[in-house]
């Protein structure tokens, strides 16, 4: 029987990372995990790229800082609201995504990461890549992919 301690699912706070987040609050209360790793990687260059809609050359440390605590807190509210009653830890990182969760997995020794796929594809897939794809090929354990378009996880 696999027994698993721990479970990783990392998050970018969208609608995909909440489907995630349900399937592994699920798992671990079926396999009474010791703890959820519940984690968000900040690439901050990407994320300002992403929310100004152009890269600022040389952002001050204090818009960074601000960033930073903007993701600490949205990774605190994502884990009390899609992880209840479960213990959990919140890791905030910063980095390339894919390496930081796979690193992050082998130091805690981590069972199963459940992760959300965007479900890319075309120019989008090939500019983008998918973190999701990355982290299945170098995880050092099984990952569980939840792709977009999933069905509802539906208690029997």
């Amino acid at each position: 029987m696999i027994h698993l301690k721990r479970i990783l699912v990392p998050t970018d706070f969208s609608e995909h990372s909440e489907h995630a987040a349900a399937y592994a609050a699920e798992l671990a209360r079926r396999f009474d995990v010791e703890v959820v790793h519940c984690l968000h990687v900040s690439d901050i260059p990407a994320d300002l790229l992403a929310t100004s809609g152009y890269y600022m050359t040389g952002p001050s440390e204090q818009f960074i800082d601000q960033v930073r605590e903007e993701s600490r807190k949205s990774l605190d509210e994502f884990a009390k609201k899609h992880l209840p009653d479960l213990p959990v830890e919140t890791v905030f990182l910063e980095g390339r995504p894919f390496v930081e969760i796979i690193r992050y997995a082998r130091e805690k020794e981590i069972g199963l990461i459940v992760i959300a796929t965007h479900g890319r594809t075309g120019i989008q897939h090939a500019l983008f890549g998918s973190v999701a794809e990355k982290v299945v090929r170098k995880a050092p354990c099984p990952v569980l992919v939840v792709k977009a378009q999933e069905r509802e996880f539906v208690m029997p």
